[in-house]
């Protein structure tokens, strides 16, 4: 655990110490772009009282079908890791959660046609404080998702499969969910 929150806090100072340097630049730092095929966002495996996680739920996004993930917000210029984290629960689900403890990373790489790029995400496991659908970002892709609140046993299962249809490492979330399971069951 210690040597987690050691993780968490390096990545966090590197970070702050790249976004005070870059600031003035317009381009997002850590957006993926031709120039540099490398993203950075931060996601949550948020849960409830009753122990379920939500997830975005997509019939079909980009083509793909019957979808599933947890929140994933892309660090914007000048923004720390829990800023990033605190943006994207308001913005994709609408709420509001305290940080338990950060569960690692998930790396990956998108084939889009018109760009490729590895993507990062850093996971954190945060406990629901508040939720209003109303405050969701409708303009966001992710505000546009069904919120589903699901057994985390379930989701875990739904994420393998999904990570097989689509054969892509950060199709499948399901590591996170199971590393989040002490905190959810407490």
């Amino acid at each position: 655990m210690r040597q987690l929150m050691l993780f968490f806090l390096g990545i966090s100072w590197m970070v702050n110490q790249v976004n005070a340097q870059t600031t003035e630049i317009e381009t997002p730092f850590f957006r993926a772009s031709q120039k540099q095929p490398y993203h950075l966002s931060v996601g949550a495996v948020l849960f409830n009282d009753e122990g379920q996680i939500a997830c975005h739920y997509f019939e079909e996004i980009f083509g793909l079908k019957d979808i599933y993930i947890l929140m994933r917000e892309t660090v914007e210029n000048g923004e720390t890791i829990t800023a990033t984290l605190h943006r994207g629960l308001l913005e994709e689900f609408g709420a509001t959660a305290e940080p338990m403890t950060f569960l690692g990373s998930l790396s990956g790489f998108v084939k889009e046609p018109q760009l490729r790029f590895e993507k990062t995400t850093l996971y954190i496991v945060c406990k629901l404080k508040e939720w209003d659908i109303n405050q969701r970002d409708v303009n966001d892709p992710e505000g546009q998702s069904m919120i589903k609140w699901k057994n985390p046993q379930e989701l875990i299962a739904l994420m393998q499969l999904q990570g097989q249809r689509f054969q892509r490492e950060d199709a499948d979330e399901s590591e996170m969910i199971k590393r989040a399971l002490s905190y959810i069951e407490n």
